[in-house]
């Protein structure tokens, strides 16, 4: 499957938005705003999460949940460690470095965080 590179940064805007303010996102509305069809949303997203851990930031892919309210299912494979207390751990570090990306300037950004986040746009 071929991703377009604007379609995925509007997504990861979506996600990097809704994540400084401290909220989950299901697949389903994922869909609809990004206009993906289901096949496509597990591309957009494993793409989206890769860039984000190559950038060494956390996974706000993490964010995006079933209409139900629970994560994927390899939230919850112990062969990679994969628990609901990861999941848990790993949303509220979500929310953290996208609310102070959200209300920190840049040098008190880096401060907390090391470093500026990779721009949830196009790479490059």
């Amino acid at each position: 499957m071929t991703i377009d590179e604007h379609r995925l940064a509007f997504m990861k805007g979506v996600i990097a938005t809704t994540a400084s303010n401290g909220q989950l996102i299901t697949y389903s509305q994922i869909r609809r705003l990004c206009r993906l069809s289901m096949e496509q949303v597990g591309a957009y997203l494993g793409e989206a999460r890769r860039r984000v851990l190559l950038a060494g930031q956390p996974d706000f892919c993490a964010i995006v949940v079933g209409d139900d309210g629970t994560p994927g299912s390899g939230w919850f494979d112990p062969h990679v460690g994969a628990t609901s207390l990861s999941w848990a751990a790993e949303v509220q570090r979500v929310h953290t470095f996208w609310r102070d990306r959200k209300s920190l300037d840049n040098t008190a950004f880096g401060a907390a965080h090391g470093e500026l986040p990779a721009e949830p746009g196009l790479d490059g």
